[in-house]
């Protein structure tokens, strides 16, 4: 492999955003490729001429942008395609990612019914004595962690839940089990600064940036039976949205 491109320290730019450039053009044009390893921060310094901060600096924007995944032990690599979201299907997790041609799984770590709080019980439009049923779940796909959901469920509406396989599509449950059909939701992302519990869990290295989502699911009835968090991976997980102008034609 070939490094014909060096730093220009007369630039105002400064170095570590050249240098993050020149590594964004290898992978950008595939001379590295996806799943690949990338050299060594000291190869990188010693290829480039320049100090490990600035490959450190360089990488690390690479990696908020999702264009690199750092391996713990095992160095950093090239990303693989982000699984793009486009929010025009109400879909679960589950029915999403098995659309994209992923194995999807998911590990239970807390259920239980519980009493919310008030910013749940508002959302839900709960009175004081009901509770709900509380599933955290890490998600994956391919066997790669992809986000960490807390989902909020109405427990009236679903007895008996906790003895059901919560490790797929709960909506699917709902649907087959309970009859209640999931129709529309409100979804409200953010991008964050993920808590190092979540970078934990989610594999990834501290500091790392995710999507922080909200939704309200809504029954066939417009009543709202779930409200979920979730924290999702910004390097694997994209949102993709189709934008049409409306043009008046009477002005032309």
């Amino acid at each position: 492999m070939e490094y014909t491109k060096f730093l220009d320290e007369s630039s105002p730019l400064p170095l570590y955003h050249q240098l993050k450039v020149l590594l964004k053009e290898k992978i950008e044009s595939g001379a590295w490729k996806p799943g690949k390893r990338i050299p060594s921060e000291k190869e990188l310094a010693s290829i480039y001429s320049t100090s490990m901060t600035t490959v450190r600096q360089a990488v690390a924007l690479l990696t908020n942008e999702g264009l690199l995944v750092k391996k713990q032990g095992k160095g950093t690599y090239v990303a693989t395609t982000k699984i793009q979201k486009g929010p025009i299907l109400l879909t679960s997790f589950t029915e999403e990612m098995r659309s994209k041609g992923f194995r999807v799984k998911s590990k239970v770590l807390r259920f239980g019914k519980i009493e919310p709080n008030d910013a749940v019980r508002r959302i839900l439009n709960l009175s004081e004595n009901k509770e709900v049923f509380l599933i955290q779940r890490l998600r994956y796909a391919n066997d790669e962690p992809m986000g960490l959901q807390s989902s909020y469920i109405v427990s009236d509406i679903a007895e008996g839940l906790e003895n059901e396989d919560l490790s797929g599509s709960l909506y699917r449950i709902l649907e087959h089990k309970y009859g209640v059909v999931i129709v529309r939701a409100d979804e409200n992302y953010s991008a964050i600064l993920l808590d190092k519990n979540t970078e934990k869990l989610l594999g990834l290295p501290h500091p790392a940036v995710g999507f922080s989502v909200k939704r309200i699911a809504y029954s066939i009835q417009n009543r709202p039976i779930e409200y979920t968090e979730s924290f999702m991976r910004a390097d694997r997980y994209s949102i993709s949205i189709k934008l049409q102008r409306h043009v008046n034609t009477s002005m032309r």
